[in-house]
């Protein structure tokens, strides 16, 4: 079959397999409109560029597959082999997000689809998700504004919003539309204007005084948030036109005056998923286990980073950018905690205390921007090499 040289539409059917197979796995009342598959492969004609022989085909073997699903939900499935089947899904979607990090593919959005469903999973295992149906099951995991750069939303919130059926007034357009203009101008006018000031190894080369190095950095700070927070703008304006009030991203991250505060302004929605289904769940079973506070906060603040990094690119440097902001969140809980009582002394103090805030808001502004070194060239080499020309160590 010729169609399956086509990466794009093997990843296509992959990945709506995959949803249909975490939503049959999570509910209980699995019937499924036959409206619904007809819309479904119609989808899948228009990306994968099918014939029109191919989309009947697929729409014959998709129909079989619906009646099968829906006889299958006769049966009782235990709940231990169904919670059995969620961790099967985990440990399966977990290996093809490693997949397409390690391999390269260009499956689209699948980092965040690939969250979405592990949230569910996670979630239904815990016994906190309600039901719900496969057209809001998939509206919810591919909800377009939402696909390629989040947020990541919560599917229980999105459901029952969805299903109020917001109409689209004056007011919802003018929010929602003001929203969308608002990232466009961040992205393709203030961040791609930055980027022609992007950091990379020949920039750096060509550059031979610090100052200008140090200026190239800054330049990527701006450049980085502006096409983030640019897209997530664009994603919540968009989802505000829908009907959905997605979460918000961004809140000025870079004035925040320690790097605790920065993690909760900056990607906010990825931080609280580590936080919820990973950070937590993890402190739990150290404590359980008697390990020391300080051990416990260590693996699990470096480990979680570690994993924030690779999620971004299975290499060294992502690694070690992770790992920049896990040693520097374990390093300001320490110093927090020894530092108590200097913090009582100096918030009796108003002009001191008002120091202190700017200092710690330029102190986290340049650790983050040190880190943007990991995240933005391609080798470890590269990142020392200017690490070490910008404090003058060569």
């Amino acid at each position: 079959m010729g169609w399956l040289q086509y990466p794009t539409t093997i990843l296509t059917l992959g990945m709506l397999a995959l949803i249909a197979g975490v939503w049959w796995i999570t509910n209980t009342d699995r019937s499924i409109p036959p409206w619904f598959i007809l819309i479904l492969i119609l989808g899948i004609g228009v990306v994968g560029g099918l014939s029109v022989g191919v989309s009947v085909a697929l729409f014959a073997l998709a129909g079989m597959g619906a009646i099968s699903l829906n006889r299958l939900s006769i049966l009782n499935v235990a709940s231990t082999s169904r919670h059995r089947l969620a961790l099967l899904g985990i440990v399966l979607v977990v290996a093809l997000l490693v997949w397409s990090k390690a391999w390269g593919w260009a499956w689209i959005g699948f980092s965040y689809v690939a969250f979405r469903l592990l949230g569910v999973l996670l979630d239904y295992r815990q016994g906190r998700l309600p039901a719900f149906t496969l057209p809001e099951f998939m509206t919810y995991t591919l909800f377009f504004p939402a696909l390629t750069a989040g947020p990541i939303d919560h599917a229980p919130r999105f459901i029952e919003e969805l299903r109020q059926n917001k109409p689209l007034d004056a007011a919802t357009v003018v929010i929602g539309g003001g929203r969308v203009v608002v990232g466009l101008f961040k992205k393709f006018v203030i961040a791609d204007s930055l980027a022609r000031l992007s950091l990379t190894p020949a920039l750096i080369t060509l550059t031979d005084n610090r100052a200008g190095l140090w200026l190239w950095i800054y330049v990527y700070s701006f450049y980085i948030f502006f096409d983030f927070s640019g897209y997530s703008d664009i994603a919540i304006g968009l989802g505000r036109l829908y009907g959905i009030t997605l979460p918000e991203n961004f809140d000025r991250p870079y004035l925040q005056r320690n790097l605790q505060q920065f993690w909760q302004r900056w990607h906010m929605t990825l931080s609280a998923w580590f936080r919820t289904y990973y950070f937590l769940p993890l402190s739990r079973w150290c404590i359980r286990r008697q390990w020391p506070t300080y051990l416990t906060l260590f693996v699990a603040q470096l480990s979680t980073f570690l994993l924030i990094g690779l999620w971004h690119g299975l290499t060294v440097n992502f690694a070690l950018w992770g790992l920049w902001h896990g040693v520097g969140l374990f390093a300001h809980r320490w110093v927090v905690d020894h530092t108590r009582g200097w913090y009582r002394w100096v918030r009796q103090r108003r002009w001191l205390r008002s120091m202190v805030h700017i200092g710690g808001i330029g102190l986290t502004f340049h650790y983050v921007t040190l880190g943007w070194v990991f995240f933005a060239l391609p080798t470890t080499s590269d990142s020392v090499d200017l690490l070490l020309r910008l404090v003058g160590g060569r």
